[in-house]
């Protein structure tokens, strides 16, 4: 009798059923951090001058695994970083398409995003074949950032309604999608000030200083980057304020206290940039967090504004 039954209740085990959607949130996530890891990695190829570490691609100097080069393997760690996020987007696409009738879970962010990485690929390739010219850097960059805000709204969109909210201004809602549209110019004209060398065409700061440059134009992109982060940090204090008065919820509360947190992590590292002329941690850590600040915004302003069609 006892074989039998340790024999009935082997038959009666069952793996759980998969959960798609917390597969699919889960995938999200973790296909966001990738990305964000990606791009903090392509600001320290940036940063050290690695860009044409492996002047070849997709291989590596003619290699799948590149020699013994510092610059081949700073450059080979950022294609592994691509790789793996490029796996796990895929996998986000193909969960995606499967739920793609589910009203809960909008399937378009993580589909765009599967159709911008077909692009990011190609234009990673071009870039090296050209020597890494400034315009493909840019467009590549955006395009980077294009696949996080994705991911980011992705990840928003899907997470579970926890009961039922306060009544929240509507008007709140288009003011955060404004400034995190305002935060992606500004990484994008940041990324420009840098390839287009106005990084310290404005010796000083805050002020602007005596330009040591010819071109008038690096001045003026440099105060054109200032002049916009300026006008985000001011966006981001009136939605943070706005957003911690309207009684949304102590979650977003919560996202509001770390975006205030990442806004000055961020000022300050512009400002060390310029004062301790472009040190390479706080160029790179300049880079991610710009990116951390884009993503977060985008969540913060998907997560308001989905809760808001749900109701």
């Amino acid at each position: 009798m006892r074989m039998t039954d340790r024999f009935s209740r082997v038959a009666a085990f069952r793996l759980p059923a998969l959960d798609v959607q917390a597969a699919g949130r889960w995938l999200a996530a973790s296909a966001l951090v990738s990305t964000l890891l990606l791009v903090a990695m392509g600001g320290i190829v940036r940063a050290t001058g690695h860009g044409l570490g492996c002047p070849d691609w997709p291989l590596c100097y003619g290699r799948v695994i590149p020699p013994a080069l510092t610059g081949a393997w700073v450059e080979f760690t950022h294609r592994l970083l691509g790789a793996l996020a490029a796996l796990q987007i895929l996998l986000l696409g193909a969960v995606a398409w499967r739920r793609r009738r589910d009203p809960a879970q909008p399937a378009w962010p993580a589909l765009a995003a599967v159709a911008i990485l077909a692009l990011q690929v190609l234009l990673g390739g071009l870039h090296v074949v050209l020597e890494i010219p400034p315009q493909t850097g840019l467009v590549h960059t955006v395009a980077a950032m294009l696949i996080v805000g994705l991911l980011a709204w992705h990840l928003a969109a899907g997470r579970p309604a926890r009961g039922q909210s306060a009544e929240r201004p509507r008007y709140l809602g288009a003011w955060l999608g404004i400034t995190a549209i305002a935060s992606l110019i500004l990484a994008v004209s940041g990324s420009w000030v840098t390839r287009s060398g106005a990084s310290l065409a404005c010796p000083d700061f805050p002020a602007c200083g005596a330009p040591e440059v010819v071109s008038r134009a690096l001045v003026h992109f440099q105060v054109m980057h200032r002049s916009l982060a300026l006008g985000v940090a001011l966006f981001l204090a009136v939605a943070l304020a706005w957003l911690w008065r309207s009684g949304a919820g102590n979650g977003f509360r919560g996202l509001a206290l770390g975006l205030a947190v990442l806004l000055l992590l961020q000022g300050g590292l512009g400002a060390a940039n310029v004062l301790l002329r472009l040190p390479i941690w706080s160029r790179v850590l300049h880079l991610a967090v710009a990116a951390t600040l884009w993503a977060s915004l985008v969540f913060l302003w998907g997560s308001y504004t989905t809760r808001e069609v749900r109701r």
